[in-house]
């Protein structure tokens, strides 16, 4: 694991953009015997994640709230800079609110990983995270601390020009047709078209799309869905 850290950095190193980036960390995932890696930076209202997660799952976990409950953020923030967690150890603590977390989790195939949590300042923290569809995750005895603190540095030097789209206080949540007529429009259908498509009027579409807008936070249709797409939205 040590060795692929530093292949890692060597490769976040590299002037990448943040398309190329998310693909250094997913064949890092995959290279290291991980189904999906996930980055969180904890910092209050600033906070922001970046994952290769399911979209149904990161639509879920803003929407319950799980950030709250989720045990791997719990353990980030307290624990060990380096561990191994588990759906069947974390039942085990008894904490109210994991038990759901986790039979959530499972329909996505997470049930174990391990994860890097590092410190920024006082209350900051940098936390990346390797997830499976195993049972059990186990702790390379070879990844040396100084490396994995670095890798996660250069991760969220990388990552960190999403925080504004991708803030998780935020909790976007787009109505199911909100996002079909974005998801439309980002492919260049005409609004028309799209009522056409769809099979309602086209002063429907054109409110979706508004209360999508609105909800993004954008100055127009076209931003609106660019950001949506960076969300994984849409």
């Amino acid at each position: 694991m040590n060795d692929m850290l530093l292949l890692l950095i060597d490769r976040l190193s590299l002037p990448l953009e943040e398309k190329a980036a998310r693909r250094a960390l997913r064949d890092f995932a995959e290279a290291t015997g991980f189904d999906f890696y996930a980055y969180l930076y904890l910092s209050g209202p600033e906070s922001f994640a970046v994952s290769n997660y399911s979209r149904e799952w990161q639509e879920l976990y803003v929407e319950n709230d799980f950030i709250r409950v989720d045990p791997v953020v719990t353990k980030a923030k307290h624990g060990p800079p380096l561990f191994a967690w588990s759906a069947d150890e974390a039942r085990r603590s008894g904490r109210r609110g994991v038990s759901q977390f986790f039979t959530e989790a499972d329909r996505f195939g997470i049930r174990s990983g391990i994860s890097i949590s590092i410190p920024v300042g006082f209350k900051d923290r940098m936390v990346f995270t390797l997830a499976s569809g195993r049972p059990v995750s186990a702790l390379s005895t070879d990844i040396d601390p100084v490396t994995a603190a670095v890798a996660v540095a250069f991760i969220h030097s990388r990552l960190d020009g999403v925080s504004s789209d991708a803030s998780l206080a935020s909790g976007i949540r787009l109505s199911p047709r909100e996002a079909e007529c974005l998801r439309w429009f980002a492919e260049g259908m005409s609004m028309p078209d799209i009522a056409l498509m769809l099979g309602v009027a086209y002063r429907s579409v054109r409110s979706y799309l508004d209360g999508a807008t609105k909800k993004l936070g954008a100055s127009n249709t076209r931003q609106a869905a660019s950001i949506a797409i960076r969300l994984g939205l849409i």
